[in-house]
């Protein structure tokens, strides 16, 4: 079988995705990425990648070229990628559903006898086409229509409200993590990996977001935060982190670190690459997890910070995330930045309470969450699309 993954090819879940899935069945992995290579690794483990350089240009940078022409640019592109190299997939299967891709979407029938699609984070709340997101649902709605497959946390209910005519092409997969593997097998303590580190053990260590994305508010939160009546009170008892290492700002993270640095407040701010070992370390060496971002689709990064015991206080408007409740995590949900933060000072007044509230996650996360565990239900649904590949 030979699958044509379309997505961020530099991105960490699609390198462990293609590893797993290969050693799951046999199959052969390309992908085409919108995005450049940024160098994070040497090696891919695709059998092809193709990396379009088209947002490297200067023209792609003007703002009336790029909220007008840019989708309808890169999508020509595409589709000479794949009038150049003349392959016939088994599968086209495309991972975020960006504007370029929902624009002619029968023409794929050309390149592959079936099609999956995966909503990734952003697709039902903020992208559109030709500055419009009505547009842009309306030309996604087409390319669902035409689809053999949608693949991904289902039990999405406004995206059925919207798609109801996707239920009976739905199926059910998460990405899993090797930082869950590495974790669930870890015998350092906290304390241990604040040490490594170089943080106090003593400190209550506090991460805001998950990445350097300005969608995650980290600023707004440490505002908030610093603002608070209690704040004087506990600030020597905290070290907040930033993994800023993925898209970060240089003049968004000097604004975070002068408000630190007036504030008094310990800080991490992590703004180069981390490897597997690095990151079971940081999620291992967190306490309390700020997740409050605009948008979410349940990242793995979540998942490994339930799996590290950290205490995770998340806004309740992640369509995705009730199921990890209903898988047994325990966590924080509020509906908004001020109730995250009264939380937050609820379980500094209270640590002990809180850190045996979620010392039963990790188990859970150990369980079912492992690339070898979640990569069944994607390879299931390949080989119903091509059972005899």
């Amino acid at each position: 079988m030979r699958i044509l993954l379309v997505g961020d090819a530099n991105s960490i879940f699609f390198v462990h995705y293609a590893n797993a899935l290969k050693k799951a069945m046999d199959v052969e992995v390309h992908v085409y990425s919108p995005v450049p290579n940024k160098g994070d690794y040497t090696a891919f483990p695709y059998d092809y990648v193709y990396f379009d350089d088209y947002e490297l240009k200067k023209i792609s940078k003007i703002r009336f070229v790029s909220w007008l022409f840019n989708p309808y640019v890169m999508r020509r592109r595409f589709s000479k990628f794949l009038k150049k190299n003349a392959k016939k997939y088994d599968i086209i299967h495309f991972k975020w559903i960006l504007p370029s891709w929902v624009i002619c979407p029968k023409a794929y029938r050309k390149y592959a006898d079936k099609i999956c699609v995966t909503l990734w984070g952003g697709e039902l709340e903020y992208l559109q086409l030709l500055r419009s997101h009505k547009y842009y649902l309306s030309k996604l709605g087409s390319l669902i229509k035409s689809a053999d497959a949608v693949v991904g946390v289902m039990e999405n209910h406004r995206f059925f409200d919207i798609f109801p005519f996707a239920k009976p092409i739905s199926h059910h997969a998460i990405y899993g993590s090797t930082i869950i593997e590495k974790l669930s097998q870890m015998t350092q303590t906290k304390d241990d990996s604040k040490k490594i580190l170089g943080i106090e053990p003593e400190k209550i260590t506090v991460m805001l977001g998950y990445s350097g994305k300005t969608l995650h508010n980290h600023d707004k939160i440490l505002n908030d935060i610093v603002k608070h009546d209690d704040f004087k009170g506990v600030v020597n008892k905290l070290h907040f982190i930033f993994p800023m290492s993925r898209s970060y700002d240089a003049a968004y993270c000097d604004g975070l670190e002068a408000v630190l640095k007036q504030n008094g407040c310990s800080y991490s701010m992590i703004k180069t690459y981390m490897s597997d070992d690095d990151v079971a370390t940081l999620r291992n060496a967190t306490d309390v997890m700020f997740q409050l971002s605009n948008f979410d689709n349940l990242s793995g990064s979540i998942l490994e910070s339930l799996c590290a015991n950290t205490l995770l206080i998340s806004g309740d408007w992640f369509p995705s995330y009730h199921v990890l409740k209903e898988a047994g995590f325990k966590y924080l949900e509020v509906s908004g930045r001020e109730e995250a933060v009264d939380d937050f000072y609820k379980v500094i007044g209270n640590y002990g309470y809180y850190r045996d509230f979620v010392k039963n996650n990790k188990n859970v996360a150990a369980l079912k969450h492992s690339w070898s565990e979640i990569i069944k239900d994607w390879a299931r649904v390949y080989r119903e699309l091509s059972p005899e590949k």
